[in-house]
């Protein structure tokens, strides 16, 4: 049995397989694909607008029939129907046209070229199980999806627990999955999942944060059986201090403290990040600094060091004295600053106080005022704080992508939330046109090098206007009971991917 918040993650893990799997350095390998398709295997055109998918013979869906290109083409159309619940997608977005060349061969063309092709197909739908291209996020077949997985769906109680059974027609091996099922309990609260998985009552749940593993690691001490596991060479997550850089959300009028360049180097510098991952992780984290961590175009930059003098001198230098108060003051404008995060949360209150402590001796004040998640991350018409631009330095934790094409919108001037774009989530509120430029160029070339050039001329960008500051980052981390075996985590999603839960076993022990 393992543990998740809701239930719907586990898909991909145990259900549906896609195209292509990502490895931790960002390069893909085929799964259901016969070959990664490239311009240099004839896969891609030389223009970049027509890409050809070739499946691998001899997959079939969990009811037997075989998966087609007829498949992948409905899959197209699924996406683009707006009659439909599918999220918009740009990938799909961009797709003029499909065409069934035979069985296994679909050749789709873009209206533009898109660097993330690959990310098509991560769900492929079964035609045959459906009646119409819209559909609905209450169809049958969309809340128990057929699969070519190692498992399939038998029941699913919401807010409860979800079964799943052996998929007696998997294709890969007759001998996998080696499972004869799995149990899944939904635990909304992580604190009390991970209390659960301590005690022995899940045999892994669905993802750790630094500090639960740090928790995990004493309890090992204290007799816990838990087998843990990091991915050195990916980041998993990263831990930010979103900085609001304008005043109610408007990029182009300047927050009264943040957005002096002084005051964000001198946060950045005063930081004891290393008190942090020692003190509060127990080394379940790695210093960080800059934009884009792991995958194509990895950060050459260094992290900076903590260095409080070099703080205090970049303030003094910038007009900001000292007060009476201990807090500094320029123009009037005292540093005294909002320091929010999600409400309840142990692990990062602690680390919290620490960033709290280390402002207050370069004489920057930090006010404490947690909140619950919602009231955080709403969107801005829903009165989110951090959408709103109400808000002045902000703490949460996000996850990474192997295209880091997605990761620089997220710092987009285009994704800036506003009256005429309230989903927008671009919170620092910072606007830069070189900055959108590289984002551009790296979100349309479909050149490796001219990629990699953009992300990282992007990242120093980022890095050097302190857009936001990040704390530390989190190597991919996983943990399991050792009566489970046969756990691999050679991919970006660990071991969490069909490739590796199709191998899980249980020992006699």
């Amino acid at each position: 049995m393992f543990s998740s918040q809701s239930g719907s993650e586990l898909t991909e893990a145990f259900v549906v397989e896609p195209m292509f799997l990502t490895r931790p350095d960002g390069e893909q390998e085929p799964y259901l694909a016969e070959e990664v398709p490239t311009e240099e295997n004839g896969g891609v055109s030389e223009d970049g607008l027509t890409v050809t998918y070739t499946l691998r013979e001899g997959v079939t869906w969990s009811d037997g029939e075989p998966l087609t290109a007829e498949d992948l083409a409905f899959t197209v159309d699924v996406a683009q129907d707006p009659d439909g619940a599918a999220l918009p997608d740009p990938e799909y977005a961009s797709v003029e046209s499909t065409e069934v060349v035979d069985e296994q061969t679909l050749e789709v063309t873009m209206s533009d070229p898109q660097p993330g092709y690959l990310q098509l197909f991560q769900q492929i739908l079964p035609e045959h199980e459906f009646d119409s291209t819209a559909v609905q996020a209450d169809d049958p077949q969309a809340r128990m999806p057929l699969g070519t997985g190692p498992f399939v769906l038998a029941d699913w109680a919401s807010g409860d627990q979800i079964t799943l059974e052996r998929n007696e027609a998997y294709w890969r091996d007759p001998e996998l999955p080696r499972l004869d099922g799995i149990n899944v309990k939904i635990v909304p609260e992580a604190q009390t999942a991970l209390s659960g998985f301590i005690n022995g009552d899940y045999d892994t749940v669905f993802f750790f944060t630094a500090g639960d593993l740090a928790e995990i690691g004493e309890a090992q001490a204290d007799g816990a059986q838990a087998e843990i596991a990091t991915v050195p060479d990916m980041v998993g997550s990263v831990e930010w201090l979103w900085l609001n850089h304008s005043d109610g959300g408007d990029p182009d009028t300047p927050h009264p403290v943040l957005g002096d360049p002084a005051v964000r180097e001198a946060i950045d510098r005063g930081i004891d990040r290393e008190a942090i991952i020692d003190d509060v992780l127990k080394g379940y984290g790695t210093l960080s600094g800059s934009l884009v961590y792991s995958g194509i175009g990895a950060s050459e930059l260094e992290p900076p060091g903590h260095d409080p003098d070099a703080a205090r001198r970049v303030l003094e230098e910038a007009g900001w004295e000292l007060g009476s108060d201990g807090v500094r003051e320029k123009g009037g404008e005292r540093a005294s600053l909002r320091f929010q995060t999600i409400s309840g949360d142990q692990t990062r209150a602690l680390y919290q106080q620490i960033i709290q402590q280390d402002m207050k001796d370069i004489g920057i004040e930090l006010n404490i005022e947690n909140v619950p998640s919602n009231r955080l991350f709403d969107s801005r018409d829903e009165g989110g704080l951090l959408a709103s631009g109400d808000f002045d330095i902000a703490m949460s934790r996000d996850g990474l992508f192997p295209d880091p094409a997605i990761w620089l919108e997220v710092f987009a001037s285009r994704t800036i939330p506003s009256e005429e774009n309230p989903a927008g989530f671009s919170y620092s509120h910072w606007s830069n046109e070189e900055y959108d430029e590289l984002e551009q160029t790296a979100a349309t070339t479909i050149d490796p090098e001219e990629r990699v050039e953009a992300v990282r001329e992007a990242d120093r960008i980022f890095t050097e206007e302190r857009v936001a500051i990040p704390i530390y980052a989190s190597a991919a981390g996983y943990a399991w009971n050792p009566t489970l075996t046969n756990v691999e985590t050679d991919y970006w999603d660990g071991i969490w991917t069909p490739a590796s839960s199709a191998e899980w076993a249980l020992s006699a022990e």
